[in-house]
């Protein structure tokens, strides 16, 4: 009998392990801009708008308009600070 409980609980891992990879992969897919777990890549609103001396509004049209790289953490913009690169002053 324990040995058909472990079976049991090996299929039940198994399955749990790939699902979680199937999840990583529809994240991926569908967010490509997701941050990388280090934070220094990313720089805030009120950052980038002052090292490239832009309104909200231009951030605001960059965005929409696909010409800076972003992502959303909580309700909060991030900018990929490689992106801001191609259009510093």
């Amino acid at each position: 009998m324990k040995n058909k409980k472990a079976f049991k609980i090996a299929d039940l891992l198994i399955a749990l392990i790939e699902s979680h990879r199937e999840m990583l992969d529809i994240l991926r897919k569908g967010f490509p801009h997701l941050p990388t777990t280090d934070k220094s890549f990313y720089k805030d609103a009120a950052d980038t708008k002052r090292e490239l001396h832009v309104s909200d509004s231009t951030l605001y049209r960059w965005r929409k308009e696909g010409l800076i790289d972003y992502t959303i953490m909580k309700g909060k913009i991030y900018y990929d600070t490689t992106s801001i690169l191609k259009y510093r002053k």
